[in-house]
């Protein structure tokens, strides 16, 4: 059992009257679904349904806490600054650390069951199962008091590297660098396995692109998880003679995660990807029918 700080995350707190149903109008999962023991994935689009943020969404007290990317919270606080009107919502950064605690025995460790998004409090703390996927392990939301060795005795400290390693050994992408902003469809991105949308609330912001690729079935990109020996980076393109199959999103010691272009991967079956080596298959918990795992063979 590993920890690891989560430095790339960040929390902003909503408080107010109206916080529920504010967001229930704005994300793509399901407010009514957020108690003091379950927490939620979801994104925030474009009206034309296109991806602009992903977060966890946790309850506590009176208050909702969004785990979300550092690197990109201004933008996310401006857009919901921009649709909060009069409502009577309050949106801060609240200084509070994200950890992950993750491999075995991590759910016990936290007391809770191994089911997605379950969620209990813990002195100061909240421990969750996270959301997307019960495998992925662990999320702590901490302020600084919060001593790792103490409350987790048995779990190494290690990087938020051996964190990215074992979510890209999953294949569960990211909001910012496996998932574009402003470029890539939510069902493109794998949400609706991953917990991440829900297609029995009301309208909310991207809705109906949303709902017409799921029921009109014209998702023709995925993101595939990645197997390769060698290197790849950020942009590197997975081809099949001159034809393009994939784009590199991420990729870290052997995993990674692509956007493959379905009809491109179906048709290569008989030809060699390259580089030479490169192994692009779905994630486990992809439950829809698309091809299957392809390897290219090295040449010597």
């Amino acid at each position: 059992m590993k920890i690891a700080p989560l430095d790339n995350r960040t929390i902003l707190t909503l408080s107010g009257a109206d916080v529920r149903p504010f967001l229930q109008n704005l994300i793509t999962n399901d407010m009514d679904k957020v108690s003091d023991t379950r927490a939620i994935y979801a994104a925030l689009l474009t009206a034309q349904g296109k991806f602009l943020h992903d977060f966890i969404v946790v309850k506590r007290g009176a208050d909702f806490l969004l785990d979300c990317a550092r690197d990109r919270k201004d933008d996310l606080i401006r857009r919901l600054t921009m649709y909060k009107l009069r409502a009577d919502v309050t949106i801060a950064e609240n200084g509070e650390h994200v950890f992950a605690l993750f491999s075995d025995g991590a759910a016990k460790a936290a007391g809770l069951p191994e089911e997605a998004g379950a969620v209990r409090a813990e002195k100061s703390s909240l421990v969750m199962i996270d959301p997307r996927l019960a495998a992925i392990g662990v999320r702590v939301i901490a302020d600084e008091g919060f001593d790792p060795k103490a409350d987790f005795l048995s779990a190494k400290e290690v990087t938020d590297e051996s964190y990215e390693a074992h979510r890209l050994a999953l294949g569960i992408p990211e909001g910012g660098t496996d998932i574009l902003p402003e470029k890539n469809f939510l069902l493109e991105a794998n949400f609706e396995e991953l917990n991440g949308v829900s297609f029995a609330k009301g309208c909310y912001v991207g809705q109906e692109l949303t709902a017409r690729t799921k029921h009109r079935a014209k998702i023709k990109k995925r993101l595939y998880q990645i197997n390769f020996d060698g290197n790849l980076s950020a942009g590197d393109k997975i081809t099949c003679g001159e034809k393009e199959v994939a784009e590199v999103r991420s990729f870290s010691n052997g995993h990674g995660l692509a956007l493959v272009r379905l009809e491109s991967f179906a048709e290569s079956e008989e030809e060699e990807l390259k580089p030479a080596g490169v192994r692009l298959s779905e994630p486990e918990y992809l439950t829809s029918p698309a091809p299957t795992a392809r390897t290219s063979v090295p040449t010597s």
